[in-house]
């Protein structure tokens, strides 16, 4: 699935630089597969209960169809590694892999990732306070394999996903500018991102922690924009890996 249009690929006369290329689908899929597998692999391994809402919602769409799951086996890491493939193929980029921008994404996510976790510091606490989920009891192995899903899917669903389809139907059905479609997909998706994280029962989020939600929609919506796919989900990761194991840390 491409970006919008105003955030396509452009290559200058000296070649493609490092901002582009960690924009392309082939080195999104290089720099997120191993996050994929762990997440898949520790969904189908562990015994206990890991699975990301996003994930799941991925893998009840498939049943619609009357596709063949078990457990949603290898569905959600196989629909992100199928729509980048995809995206490539149509793209008609080249399929060699320079590693050093892969390396450039990880460090370029780390540092994302430092705004976040200071947002975070400042009202994940609350976040935490009222959460009851019981992630604080996972393993270390169960509680990083939390983090990358809710990476992975949830960048997936509500960013990739809706930014793109409300700039679509806002820029083509709406007739309104790239930057208002954009603008719009953005505060859609950051609002719904808050509203998911208080299901399945609506209500019992304190405003300061949908505001926390909301913000932190706001920041990975326009990193997603910006930056592509690959940086977002692996800020959004990296943010989910340090609050679950110091906040939960914190609380025991």
């Amino acid at each position: 699935m491409p970006l919008p249009p105003r955030f396509s690929n452009q290559k200058n006369l000296r070649g493609p630089r490092y901002s582009d290329l960690s924009r392309e689908p082939l080195y999104m899929l290089a720099f997120l597969l191993p996050m994929i597998v762990f997440y898949e692999v520790a969904l189908n391994s562990s015994k206990a209960h890991i699975q990301i809402k996003a994930h799941d919602h991925l893998v009840k769409f498939f049943e619609l169809f009357d596709m063949p799951v078990t457990q949603g086996l290898w569905l959600g890491g196989i629909a992100i590694v199928t729509i980048l493939f995809i995206w490539h193929v149509s793209s008609g980029n080249r399929w060699s892999i320079r590693w050093q921008i892969i390396g450039g994404m990880a460090l370029e996510s780390l540092c994302f990732t430092v705004p976040l976790v200071l947002f975070g510091a400042v009202l994940g606490g609350y976040a935490a306070a009222a959460s009851t989920s019981p992630i604080g009891s996972l393993s270390l192995f169960d509680k990083i394999a939390v983090s990358f899903g809710a990476g992975l899917y949830e960048e997936l669903l509500f960013r990739m996903i809706l930014i793109a389809g409300i700039h679509s139907v806002v820029c083509n059905v709406f007739k309104q500018s790239n930057v208002m479609g954009l603008g719009i997909g953005v505060f859609a998706s950051a609002l719904l991102f808050a509203l998911y994280h208080d299901l399945p029962n609506a209500g019992t989020l304190s405003p300061i922690v949908l505001f926390f939600f909301f913000g932190a929609g706001v920041y990975l919506g326009l990193l997603y924009v910006i930056r592509g796919f690959g940086i977002a989900a692996a800020t959004h990761a990296g943010y989910d890996v340090i609050a679950t194991i110091l906040l939960t840390s914190a609380t025991q």
